[in-house]
């Protein structure tokens, strides 16, 4: 061997079991390969409607860990998850390999008519729908057989392998190399600790512990390819943070539930205001919003948004201490600003004061050749007010007093500019004014564009191109 591995075993379902395969992997792999076995143990609940669930959650929680602990290779040596260790696979990039996927990569074509002993372990393939039935002859014990086999494996779970199993257990193999089985699969990892005293009695069982360190270190350690996942800094405020999420929906391309792609929010209400912080010298919400980034950073995140145009101020100071990048909502809208009116746009902006002080906006336009206007100090009220007064969109208000408030700004810039393009910036007020080309103001025809809704369309962009690019959603 030449690439050296760090296997990690899910030991609790059996650690018996995984002793052996660890045992198996050093007597093969030798200094090539170091290996890890996780200490939880697996308790079956007495209640069936839980049996499978429990196993499965057991099994994704171990793999979890092990992964966390940078393992080349997962290895469950469990036969029952054989029909579902793809639904433990799918949240985990790290492989995975189990009982019956090692055991099918070993077979060959021309494979030898098999003798299984564990019958509901290998239910599956009894209709033809497994792809080991379609490699070879599956030959099963009788009911009566199976009984007693049951018998067996509790005796063996509680006890470990004993003389009294291991004459059982060769009655059964007999009966099948009986009906034409050349070779028996111990297919249970109980039946599997055995096998040396079956083998020493000349009867022709696998060691499937031998198999499955065979077939682990011949398996690929490439991770898999990693979902899309988008992080989201929302409650600022909430009601935008839901505005943002609908229209990341809606941008989408999905026809289905699954055509959607991941989103993370970190909804936080209490991160402090920013405006107030920029303005008046409130408390600084920097802190607040990079613990949140760290969380979606932690979680696995591609990139990260924030529905607030007054917290891009603040990225700065944050985006120097995280890997994860974010897409910039004034970038994205002022891009798709000059994309559609090119050097004929004249920008309104209404936005909260903060927002205007930082010129969060108006630097990045003027880097781009783009006019860009605010209001005056009377009209910057009105705005203020159809966001923050007792009647405002943060209040839970999108008609009446607010409406008539951000008119009035949207009014004094067509007026007084010539604006034919007019930005919502601030993430409240899109739930007041909605996105259109063709918006009576001042008896002129203008645009209103939507930072919300650029970026929702920014996002779905960037998700559907890595998702083809990666191959998995």
């Amino acid at each position: 061997m030449t690439q050296k591995k760090t296997i990690g075993i899910v030991a609790g379902l059996n650690r018996r079991a995984a002793t052996e395969v660890k045992t198996q992997l050093l007597a093969q792999g030798g200094d090539d390969i170091t290996v890890m076995m996780t200490e939880d143990n697996f308790k079956i609940d007495p209640d069936p409607t839980f049996a499978v669930s429990d196993r499965k959650i057991f099994i994704f929680n171990e793999s979890e860990l092990l992964a966390e602990m940078g393992v080349d290779l997962i290895l469950v040596p469990d036969f029952k998850c054989g029909s579902y260790i793809h639904e433990i696979q799918r949240e985990i990039q790290t492989p995975i390999l189990d009982m019956k996927g090692a055991l099918m990569s070993q077979m060959g074509e021309g494979a030898p008519a098999m003798g299984v002993l564990d019958a509901a372990n290998a239910a599956g393939c009894t209709d033809g729908a497994c792809d080991i039935s379609k490699q070879m002859k599956l030959i099963f014990p009788t009911e009566e057989e199976d009984k007693a086999l049951n018998e067996i494996r509790e005796k063996v779970r509680a006890e470990g392998a004993s003389d009294e199993a291991a004459q059982k257990l060769a009655e059964v193999c007999k009966s099948l190399m009986a009906k034409g089985a050349q070779v028996i699969v111990p297919n249970c990892t109980q039946f599997a600790l055995n096998v040396p005293a079956l083998q020493t009695m000349g009867l022709p069982v696998m060691n499937v512990f031998e198999v499955f360190a065979k077939a682990a270190l011949a398996h690929s350690t490439k991770k898999l390819p990693k979902p899309f996942k988008l992080g989201l800094i929302g409650g600022l405020g909430p009601a935008a943070t839901v505005d943002l999420y609908d229209k990341i929906v809606k941008a989408s391309p999905a026809k289905n539930d699954q055509e959607h792609f991941k989103v993370v929010i970190e909804q936080n209400p209490q991160i402090d205001d920013r405006t107030a912080c920029l303005l008046y010298g409130g408390p600084d919400p920097t802190i607040a919003m990079y613990n949140c980034a760290k969380r979606l950073q932690k979680d696995g995140c591609d990139y990260i948004i924030i529905p607030c145009n007054t917290a891009h101020a603040f990225l700065p100071r944050m985006l120097r201490h995280l890997d994860v990048p974010f897409i910039d909502m004034q970038q994205t809208m002022l891009d798709e600003i000059q994309a559609k009116f090119g050097k004929d746009a004249r920008v309104g902006l209404m936005a909260t004061s903060g927002t205007i002080a930082t010129g969060i906006y108006g630097k990045k336009a003027e880097k781009m050749g783009m006019k860009m206007f605010t209001p005056d100090e009377e009209h910057q009220k009105f705005v203020m007010n159809a966001i923050y007064g007792p009647k405002g969109a943060k209040a839970g208000y999108t008609t009446g007093e607010c409406y008539d408030d951000l008119y009035k700004g949207a009014e004094y810039l067509v007026k007084t500019y010539d604006c034919n393009v007019l930005i919502l910036g601030c993430t409240e007020l899109p739930l007041i004014f909605h996105e259109t080309d063709d918006f009576d103001v001042a008896g002129k025809k203008v645009a209103i564009v939507d930072p919300t809704a650029t970026l929702a369309r920014k996002c779905v962009q960037i998700a559907e191109a890595t998702i083809k690019e990666r191959g998995v959603r």
